[in-house]
Protein backbone atom coordinates (compact mmCIF):
# COMPACT_ATOMS: atom_id res chain seq x y z
CA UNK A 1 0.00 0.00 0.00
CA UNK A 2 1.18 3.53 -0.71
CA UNK A 3 2.14 5.85 2.11
CA UNK A 4 1.96 9.61 2.00
CA UNK A 5 5.40 11.11 2.53
CA UNK A 6 5.42 14.07 4.96
CA UNK A 7 5.91 17.44 3.27
CA UNK A 8 9.05 18.08 5.31
CA UNK A 9 10.93 15.25 3.64
CA UNK A 10 13.07 15.72 0.59
CA UNK A 11 11.88 15.00 -2.94
CA UNK A 12 15.31 14.74 -4.58
CA UNK A 13 18.76 13.46 -3.66
CA UNK A 14 22.20 13.86 -5.26
CA UNK A 15 22.90 11.39 -8.05
CA UNK A 16 26.19 10.50 -6.40
CA UNK A 17 24.24 8.91 -3.52
CA UNK A 18 22.43 6.64 -5.99
CA UNK A 19 25.65 5.83 -7.86
CA UNK A 20 27.51 5.02 -4.64
CA UNK A 21 24.72 2.71 -3.48
CA UNK A 22 24.65 0.73 -6.73
CA UNK A 23 28.44 0.60 -6.91
CA UNK A 24 28.61 -0.77 -3.36
CA UNK A 25 25.85 -3.27 -4.07
CA UNK A 26 27.41 -4.73 -7.22
CA UNK A 27 30.86 -4.95 -5.63
CA UNK A 28 29.41 -6.69 -2.57
CA UNK A 29 27.48 -9.27 -4.59
CA UNK A 30 30.78 -10.59 -5.89
CA UNK A 31 30.94 -12.48 -2.59
CA UNK A 32 27.73 -14.49 -3.07
CA UNK A 33 28.71 -16.48 -6.16
CA UNK A 34 25.86 -18.05 -8.10
CA UNK A 35 23.26 -16.27 -5.96
CA UNK A 36 24.30 -12.93 -7.44
CA UNK A 37 21.98 -13.05 -10.44
CA UNK A 38 19.12 -14.47 -8.40
CA UNK A 39 19.41 -11.55 -5.98
CA UNK A 40 19.61 -9.01 -8.81
CA UNK A 41 16.57 -10.50 -10.56
CA UNK A 42 14.56 -10.45 -7.35
CA UNK A 43 15.72 -6.91 -6.64
CA UNK A 44 14.56 -5.72 -10.07
CA UNK A 45 11.15 -7.28 -9.54
CA UNK A 46 10.72 -5.69 -6.11
CA UNK A 47 11.83 -2.29 -7.43
CA UNK A 48 9.09 -2.34 -10.03
CA UNK A 49 6.59 -3.54 -7.45
CA UNK A 50 7.54 -0.62 -5.21
CA UNK A 51 6.92 1.90 -7.99
CA UNK A 52 3.51 0.39 -8.71
CA UNK A 53 2.39 0.06 -5.08
CA UNK A 54 3.41 3.63 -4.26
CA UNK A 55 1.44 4.91 -7.25
CA UNK A 56 4.53 6.19 -9.04
CA UNK A 57 3.70 4.20 -12.19
CA UNK A 58 0.48 2.38 -13.19
CA UNK A 59 -0.02 -1.37 -12.97
CA UNK A 60 1.71 -3.63 -15.52
CA UNK A 61 -1.78 -4.90 -16.30
CA UNK A 62 -1.87 -1.92 -18.67
CA UNK A 63 1.51 -2.61 -20.30
CA UNK A 64 1.62 0.32 -22.72
CA UNK A 65 0.65 2.87 -20.10
CA UNK A 66 3.02 1.23 -17.60
CA UNK A 67 5.94 1.32 -20.05
CA UNK A 68 5.30 4.94 -21.07
CA UNK A 69 5.04 6.09 -17.45
CA UNK A 70 8.19 4.23 -16.42
CA UNK A 71 10.09 5.57 -19.40
CA UNK A 72 9.01 9.15 -18.64
CA UNK A 73 10.19 8.73 -15.05
CA UNK A 74 13.59 7.45 -16.14
CA UNK A 75 14.04 10.10 -18.84
CA UNK A 76 13.11 12.83 -16.37
CA UNK A 77 15.93 11.60 -14.11
CA UNK A 78 18.54 11.37 -16.84
CA UNK A 79 18.37 7.64 -17.51
CA UNK A 80 16.24 7.72 -20.67
CA UNK A 81 18.97 7.33 -23.32
CA UNK A 82 19.73 3.88 -21.94
CA UNK A 83 16.25 2.65 -22.96
CA UNK A 84 16.02 1.76 -26.68
CA UNK A 85 13.26 3.75 -28.37
CA UNK A 86 11.96 0.61 -30.11
CA UNK A 87 12.35 -1.75 -27.16
CA UNK A 88 9.77 -4.48 -26.73
CA UNK A 89 9.02 -3.09 -23.29
CA UNK A 90 7.94 0.26 -24.75
CA UNK A 91 5.78 -1.56 -27.31
CA UNK A 92 3.84 -3.24 -24.54
CA UNK A 93 5.63 -6.50 -23.89
CA UNK A 94 5.32 -7.73 -20.30
CA UNK A 95 9.06 -8.35 -20.02
CA UNK A 96 10.22 -5.78 -17.42
CA UNK A 97 13.30 -3.64 -18.05
CA UNK A 98 16.45 -4.31 -16.04
CA UNK A 99 16.29 -1.30 -13.74
CA UNK A 100 19.51 -2.17 -11.93
CA UNK A 101 21.39 -2.13 -15.24
CA UNK A 102 19.68 1.09 -16.35
CA UNK A 103 20.53 2.92 -13.12
CA UNK A 104 24.09 1.65 -12.67
CA UNK A 105 26.69 4.37 -13.38
CA UNK A 106 28.42 2.49 -16.20
CA UNK A 107 30.39 5.60 -17.25
CA UNK A 108 31.73 5.99 -13.74
CA UNK A 109 33.35 2.63 -13.14
CA UNK A 110 36.94 2.50 -11.94
CA UNK A 111 39.48 3.10 -14.69
CA UNK A 112 43.03 2.18 -13.78
CA UNK A 113 42.19 2.28 -10.08
CA UNK A 114 40.42 5.67 -10.16
CA UNK A 115 37.20 7.21 -11.39
CA UNK A 116 37.33 9.29 -14.58
CA UNK A 117 37.32 13.04 -14.02
CA UNK A 118 34.14 13.38 -16.06
CA UNK A 119 32.27 11.59 -13.30
CA UNK A 120 32.79 14.47 -10.88
CA UNK A 121 31.03 16.97 -13.13
CA UNK A 122 27.63 15.31 -12.54
CA UNK A 123 27.92 15.29 -8.75
CA UNK A 124 25.38 18.11 -8.23
CA UNK A 125 22.67 16.50 -10.31
CA UNK A 126 19.58 15.33 -8.48
CA UNK A 127 17.32 12.33 -8.93
CA UNK A 128 13.83 11.78 -7.56
CA UNK A 129 13.91 10.36 -4.05
CA UNK A 130 11.39 7.70 -5.03
CA UNK A 131 14.01 6.11 -7.31
CA UNK A 132 16.52 6.03 -4.46
CA UNK A 133 14.09 4.45 -2.02
CA UNK A 134 12.97 2.04 -4.76
CA UNK A 135 16.56 0.75 -4.98
CA UNK A 136 16.88 0.58 -1.19
CA UNK A 137 13.63 -1.34 -0.86
CA UNK A 138 14.36 -3.75 -3.70
CA UNK A 139 17.90 -4.39 -2.47
CA UNK A 140 16.81 -5.03 1.11
CA UNK A 141 13.95 -7.34 0.17
CA UNK A 142 16.08 -9.33 -2.27
CA UNK A 143 18.85 -9.85 0.30
CA UNK A 144 16.32 -10.79 2.95
CA UNK A 145 14.54 -13.26 0.66
CA UNK A 146 17.74 -15.00 -0.42
CA UNK A 147 20.05 -14.70 2.59
CA UNK A 148 17.84 -13.91 5.58
CA UNK A 149 19.64 -12.36 8.53
CA UNK A 150 23.01 -13.03 6.88
CA UNK A 151 22.01 -10.42 4.31
CA UNK A 152 23.17 -7.88 6.89
CA UNK A 153 26.73 -9.00 6.21
CA UNK A 154 26.31 -8.04 2.55
CA UNK A 155 24.74 -4.73 3.56
CA UNK A 156 27.79 -4.03 5.72
CA UNK A 157 30.01 -4.68 2.70
CA UNK A 158 27.81 -2.33 0.67
CA UNK A 159 28.56 0.39 3.23
CA UNK A 160 32.29 -0.13 2.70
CA UNK A 161 31.84 -0.04 -1.08
CA UNK A 162 29.84 3.17 -0.86
CA UNK A 163 32.52 4.79 1.29
CA UNK A 164 35.27 3.77 -1.16
CA UNK A 165 33.25 5.19 -4.06
CA UNK A 166 32.54 8.52 -2.38
CA UNK A 167 36.15 8.91 -1.22
CA UNK A 168 37.51 8.18 -4.69
CA UNK A 169 34.99 10.57 -6.21
CA UNK A 170 36.04 13.30 -3.79
CA UNK A 171 32.55 13.70 -2.33
CA UNK A 172 33.96 12.87 1.13
CA UNK A 173 37.32 14.03 2.42
CA UNK A 174 39.77 11.42 3.62
CA UNK A 175 40.92 11.36 7.23
CA UNK A 176 42.73 8.89 9.47
CA UNK A 177 40.62 10.12 12.38
CA UNK A 178 37.36 8.10 12.35
CA UNK A 179 35.39 10.87 14.07
CA UNK A 180 36.42 13.41 11.45
CA UNK A 181 35.67 10.94 8.66
CA UNK A 182 32.25 10.13 10.12
CA UNK A 183 31.43 13.84 10.34
CA UNK A 184 32.42 14.25 6.69
CA UNK A 185 30.03 11.40 5.82
CA UNK A 186 27.24 13.07 7.80
CA UNK A 187 27.89 16.41 6.09
CA UNK A 188 27.77 14.73 2.68
CA UNK A 189 24.46 12.93 3.28
CA UNK A 190 22.80 16.02 4.75
CA UNK A 191 23.95 18.17 1.84
CA UNK A 192 22.92 15.46 -0.64
CA UNK A 193 19.33 15.54 0.65
CA UNK A 194 19.24 12.34 2.71
CA UNK A 195 18.03 14.07 5.86
CA UNK A 196 17.79 17.59 7.24
CA UNK A 197 20.13 16.71 10.09
CA UNK A 198 21.80 13.80 11.84
CA UNK A 199 23.63 13.61 15.13
CA UNK A 200 24.82 10.79 17.34
CA UNK A 201 26.10 10.16 20.82
CA UNK A 202 27.56 7.26 22.79
CA UNK A 203 26.19 6.05 26.09
CA UNK A 204 27.79 3.84 28.71
CA UNK A 205 31.33 3.54 30.03
CA UNK A 206 32.85 1.93 28.10
CA UNK A 207 30.25 2.87 25.48
CA UNK A 208 27.78 0.10 24.71
CA UNK A 209 24.93 2.09 23.16
CA UNK A 210 24.92 4.16 19.98
CA UNK A 211 22.15 6.77 19.84
CA UNK A 212 21.19 8.19 16.43
CA UNK A 213 18.88 11.16 15.90
CA UNK A 214 17.56 12.19 12.48
CA UNK A 215 15.44 15.11 11.36
CA UNK A 216 13.32 14.72 8.20
CA UNK A 217 14.65 11.26 7.39
CA UNK A 218 12.62 9.93 4.47
CA UNK A 219 14.20 6.46 4.44
CA UNK A 220 12.75 5.70 7.87
CA UNK A 221 9.24 6.99 7.16
CA UNK A 222 8.99 5.00 3.90
CA UNK A 223 11.37 2.08 3.29
CA UNK A 224 12.26 1.20 6.88
CA UNK A 225 8.67 1.18 8.08
CA UNK A 226 7.59 -0.85 5.09
CA UNK A 227 10.22 -3.59 5.37
CA UNK A 228 9.73 -3.86 9.12
CA UNK A 229 6.00 -4.41 8.67
CA UNK A 230 6.89 -7.08 6.12
CA UNK A 231 9.01 -8.85 8.74
CA UNK A 232 12.51 -7.95 7.60
CA UNK A 233 15.20 -7.58 10.24
CA UNK A 234 17.72 -5.90 7.93
CA UNK A 235 18.90 -2.30 8.27
CA UNK A 236 19.81 -0.70 4.94
CA UNK A 237 20.06 2.98 5.91
CA UNK A 238 22.95 4.17 3.66
CA UNK A 239 24.31 6.69 6.16
CA UNK A 240 24.29 3.99 8.86
CA UNK A 241 26.03 1.44 6.64
CA UNK A 242 28.81 3.84 5.68
CA UNK A 243 29.22 4.94 9.31
CA UNK A 244 29.33 1.34 10.52
CA UNK A 245 32.10 0.56 8.02
CA UNK A 246 34.18 3.37 9.50
CA UNK A 247 33.58 2.41 13.12
CA UNK A 248 34.43 -1.20 12.22
CA UNK A 249 38.03 -0.07 11.73
CA UNK A 250 37.99 0.78 15.44
CA UNK A 251 36.75 -2.68 16.38
CA UNK A 252 33.07 -1.81 16.74
CA UNK A 253 30.19 -3.94 15.49
CA UNK A 254 26.57 -2.73 15.44
CA UNK A 255 23.52 -4.85 16.09
CA UNK A 256 20.69 -5.47 18.56
CA UNK A 257 18.62 -2.34 17.87
CA UNK A 258 16.51 -2.13 20.99
CA UNK A 259 14.65 1.14 20.54
CA UNK A 260 13.19 2.85 17.47
CA UNK A 261 10.96 5.92 17.46
CA UNK A 262 9.69 7.36 14.18
CA UNK A 263 7.38 10.37 14.21
CA UNK A 264 5.19 11.32 11.28
CA UNK A 265 7.28 14.46 10.63
CA UNK A 266 10.43 12.39 10.04
CA UNK A 267 11.99 12.79 13.49
CA UNK A 268 13.80 9.52 14.23
CA UNK A 269 15.58 8.15 17.28
CA UNK A 270 17.41 4.83 17.19
CA UNK A 271 19.34 3.13 19.96
CA UNK A 272 21.56 0.18 19.14
CA UNK A 273 24.09 -1.91 20.98
CA UNK A 274 27.77 -1.70 20.12
CA UNK A 275 29.70 -4.98 20.21
CA UNK A 276 33.33 -6.01 19.72
CA UNK A 277 34.01 -6.79 16.05
CA UNK A 278 34.39 -10.51 16.83
CA UNK A 279 30.70 -10.78 17.68
CA UNK A 280 28.09 -11.12 14.94
CA UNK A 281 24.57 -9.99 14.19
CA UNK A 282 22.73 -13.11 15.42
CA UNK A 283 19.40 -14.73 14.67
CA UNK A 284 18.28 -13.71 18.16
CA UNK A 285 19.10 -10.09 17.34
CA UNK A 286 17.17 -10.39 14.10
CA UNK A 287 14.07 -11.84 15.76
CA UNK A 288 13.99 -9.05 18.34
CA UNK A 289 14.64 -6.45 15.63
CA UNK A 290 11.85 -7.69 13.34
CA UNK A 291 9.26 -7.85 16.15
CA UNK A 292 9.76 -4.28 17.33
CA UNK A 293 6.86 -1.99 16.49
CA UNK A 294 7.49 1.39 14.83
Amino acid sequence: MSRRVPDVTYKKIDRTAMDALLHGLLKSLEYVGEQRQVILDRMGSMMLQYLVETGTVPSPDSPREFARSLRRLLIKNGYGPRIPLQSKTVQGNHTPPNLVEILTPMDRQLVGGAFPKSSVSRGKEKVDWVLYEMVLYGMTKALDDQLGVQGQLILDRIGTGMLDYLLELGAIERSDDPKILVQSVIDYFVKAGYAKSFRYELEGAPPDTFVSRYESARYYTTVFRRIRKEGSALLSCPLCLVGHSIWATQGWKFGDVFEVRIKSDGQVLIKSKVYPSTERFTEKDALRFSQMKV
